[in-house]
């Protein structure tokens, strides 16, 4: 009885004294280069894609960028890509180039998705081949829809796009994953953002077929070793809420199934993400490349400003429209400043620090560009812009098709009964989760409702201090790639 009292006693007291709240910073080394990532070797390559529907051949087709260390022969472990929604092959240059100077044996493959096949970029090419920027200025802005100048694809001559929806895509990616099982004993598939549920997706896909009809179950879980989330996940990134589409009233901002597959809606996007927005984000990003120093053309800018400067406005995340999609690249100088009304609107109280340059300020007759501490802003400029346009490939998807946010919108997080899909219940594959502080997964919570559908032991989450959406493949000094090496190591152990 004593005894009982006494627990009772040390129960009540207990309950009264604070809870310890222990945090340990995450403790990554810096990252450790064998070569300079730039030394890194690449070349784009293509292997046949699925067999889309009424699709012409020349397009079925899937594309990646493979980064890789002539030197070491075969690979050990081939590191396959996705990029983000409107996010090309390029989007990835920097991280891909920094995985594989610092580990041994890997390969990293860069997905282009096919819509890239419909851009037209002969300008971009021949302002790279000849080292003039002013060719593509000419074509992508000064004479943009003109009969001399770039003209988006017009919707009835891409009816296939229309179908170019969630089995297309992963069924292209099932010929990228295939092939690496070929060349290497460990794959795995990553993904940026969007790219990252596009990752999970195909984990938990049945490309056997209908198993409920007597076909072999073959899930995209059995031919990988481990799937890479960086700042994305199915639950908290990936598509629109909505299948049927999206109007604002009498106007439609996003077409529905039916009226894509009927030839009544656009099957690409149109408005601010149109195939005209990356034509001239082409052209301004091969003025930064190749005559940084000059003034930006007038149709660009109406106030004094380097071609490097009004990059780096593009892409900042101070000066984007959304904090969250900018990457931190530095400060204009020189410039006169006003508020950033759309990054508040969109983001609150993390738009509130945004900004916009609107012209020149007094004592000064140029905005110009400088980079600031690198321990502040993450992303070297130059780096970056050399990244984003080669002749291979760009950091854009010009054609995004509607169809692939449609099919993705109306999935379930657990996949309980989708029909193509195993419950992710059974996805199995170690997973390595990455969200950064001021990107879209911000917390460890974010990734819950993926990991809770998922029910596995071989789920790891972390949160990266300091990153933007885009710092998390563009940084200089990226603590990702120390964490996916460590976390590759055991991976392979594992098996």
């Amino acid at each position: 009885m004593v005894f009982r009292a006494f627990l009772l006693l040390i129960i009540l007291l207990a309950g009264c004294l604070p809870i310890p709240d222990v945090r340990v910073d995450l403790n990554l080394p810096a990252a450790t280069y064998r070569v300079a990532p730039r030394a890194v070797q690449s070349e784009y390559l293509s292997v046949p894609g699925y067999a889309a529907p009424n699709t012409p051949e020349r397009y079925n087709r899937a594309l990646y960028m493979r980064y890789y260390a002539p030197e070491e022969g075969e690979p050990e472990t081939v590191l396959i890509l996705m990029p983000g929604i409107f996010g090309g092959a390029a989007t990835l240059d920097i991280v891909a180039r920094q995985l594989v100077a610092s580990q041994p044996g890997l390969e990293v493959w860069s997905v282009d998705r096919r819509a890239n096949l419909l851009e037209d970029r002969r300008a971009s090419l021949e302002s790279l081949h000849t080292g003039d920027p002013m060719i593509a200025y000419d074509y992508y802005v000064k004479n943009l829809g003109k009969e001399d100048g770039f003209n988006a694809v017009p919707s009835e001559e891409v009816p296939f796009l229309a179908r170019w929806g969630l089995e297309v895509h992963l069924r292209d990616l099932h010929e990228l994953v295939l092939r690496a099982e070929e060349v290497a004993d460990t794959v795995v598939l990553g993904g940026h953002s969007l790219g990252a549920s596009m990752a999970a997706l195909y984990a938990a896909y049945d490309f056997g077929g209908d198993s409920a009809d007597g076909g072999a179950r073959d899930l995209g879980d059995d031919h990988l070793d481990g799937l890479l989330l960086i700042d994305g996940t199915l639950g908290r990134t990936g598509a629109f809420s909505r299948e049927g589409g999206f109007s604002v009233g009498p106007v439609t901002l996003v077409p529905d199934v039916t009226s894509l597959e009927t030839g009544r809606g656009n099957p690409y996007f149109t408005l601010a993400f149109a195939p005209y927005t990356y034509a001239r984000s082409e052209a301004k990003v091969l003025l930064a490349q190749l005559a940084p120093d000059d003034l930006a053309p007038e149709k660009l800018s109406d106030f004094p400003i380097t071609n490097f400067a009004l990059a780096g406005l593009a892409i900042d995340d101070r000066y984007e429209f959304s904090p969250a999609f900018g990457a931190s690249v530095g400060e204009p100088v020189g410039a006169k400043f006003n508020g950033n009304l759309i990054a508040f609107l969109s983001e609150g109280a993390k738009g509130a620090r945004s900004r916009s340059v609107v012209g020149v300020a007094e004592g000064y007759d140029t905005v110009r560009w400088e980079r600031g501490d690198p321990a502040q802003e993450r992303t070297d400029l130059r780096a970056l812009v050399e990244s984003q346009v080669t002749a291979d490939t760009n950091f854009n998807e010009w054609y995004f098709p509607i169809r692939l946010l449609l099919d993705m919108s109306r999935l379930d997080v657990s996949l309980g009964d989708e029909p193509g899909f195993a419950p992710n219940s059974e996805v199995d594959t170690p997973t390595l989760a990455v969200g950064v502080s001021r990107g879209l997964v911000t917390t460890l919570d974010g990734f819950s409702a993926y990991n809770n559908a998922r029910s596995s032991v071989f789920f790891s989450a972390y949160v990266l201090p300091g990153l933007t959406h885009i710092d998390v493949v563009t940084a200089e000094e990226n603590p990702m790639v120390p964490l996916f090496g460590r976390w590759l190591g055991q991976v392979v152990s594992r098996w």
